[in-house]
């Protein structure tokens, strides 16, 4: 974002910078930059076009919602008392900029996404919006359409995984549609939890961008998945996810039959989920890096299935 068009988005709050901001690295959806003004330093996130105003409307409220309950940094008003304002076609959130003090450990983010997990129980937004996460049949033909037209070769590898992926271990739309679905972060990863101090433990998540009503335990999973890593070795798999997994049900409860599919869930949903790398004509997006990323981790994920499997009938609180 440019320094007017900044500018125009402090004055809709009456405020004025009074140095250079400072953009913060992450994010395919949106840029934030964090600037300092007489009120402190703040973080200003602009939306770009493929947010409408229905979807930064949801993130922003859902942002605030987990807020009041101290767990995001809170979320400013404008003059006119809105959550949002637009400029350029541009939507922009300020929040407190808050730096974190130190990475957060498994157990403490596994606490973390369940406490934010139950104060989304209550979470009544004022208007509605589709949900994100939301995926059509991910059929085989569907993908074969997007192979014939794609000529790079890493593209046609990701395409193919998947498809192979949704042979074995395809659960399909209609397992996603049947198990219940609750409010989750939608993007819930190390990256997005900041821990502001390392004795007080204070946990806060920002960029509720992809807020959605989804299966809570494919964001367990995911969570879990994106803290790790595929280069977590072999034999921490069962002790970290059994660990994080506790942690988490210490906090808030997963029935035993959403644990006996939570990992099956979240290999399906990883496979099918096409939207990221492909256009509405199936066009594979140039996004090639991320899409690498995904492969790993799907490799790495059906590597440790039936290991995952057994931990998450096993665990207690």
């Amino acid at each position: 974002m440019d320094a007017e068009e900044l500018s125009a988005c402090l004055r809709q709050y009456g405020l004025q910078a009074r140095r250079a901001a400072r953009p913060l690295p992450g994010g395919h959806v949106g840029s934030t930059v964090v600037v300092p003004t007489s009120q402190g330093p703040l973080a200003v996130k602009r939306f770009g076009g493929r947010f409408d105003a229905a979807r930064t409307r949801l993130a922003a409220e859902a942002h605030q919602f987990a807020a009041i309950s101290g767990l995001a940094p809170p979320v400013r008003l404008t003059l006119s008392g809105e959550l949002t304002t637009e400029i350029n076609d541009a939507t922009y959130m300020i929040t407190e900029y808050i730096d974190p003090a130190c990475p957060p450990e498994l157990t403490d983010f596994a606490v973390a996404l369940a406490a934010l997990h139950v104060r989304l129980e209550g979470f009544r937004p004022d208007g509605h919006c589709a949900d994100f996460l939301e995926l059509s049949d991910p059929s085989a033909l569907g993908l074969e359409r997007v192979l014939r037209r794609t000529q790079d070769k890493a593209c046609r590898e990701v395409v193919e995984w998947r498809m192979r992926i949704l042979a074995d271990y395809g659960l399909g739309s209609q397992t996603v549609a049947t198990t219940h679905h609750s409010w989750i972060h939608g993007d819930a990863r190390p990256d997005n939890l900041l821990t502001t101090t390392c004795t007080a433990g204070r946990h806060l998540f920002i960029d509720f961008d992809q807020v959605s009503r989804f299966p809570r335990p494919y964001e367990v999973v995911r969570g879990y998945v994106a803290f790790v890593g595929p280069e977590l070795p072999a034999h921490l798999v069962d002790s970290t996810f059994r660990s994080y997994l506790g942690a988490y049900l210490a906090v808030m409860p997963i029935s035993a039959a959403d644990r006996a599919l939570m990992v099956d869930l979240y290999i399906t949903v990883q496979a099918a989920e096409t939207r990221t790398f492909t256009t509405p004509e199936g066009e594979i997006r140039g996004m090639h890096a991320f899409a690498r990323a995904r492969h790993q981790q799907l490799t790495w994920i059906i590597e440790h299935r039936d290991l995952l499997h057994r931990v998450a009938e096993e665990v207690r609180p």
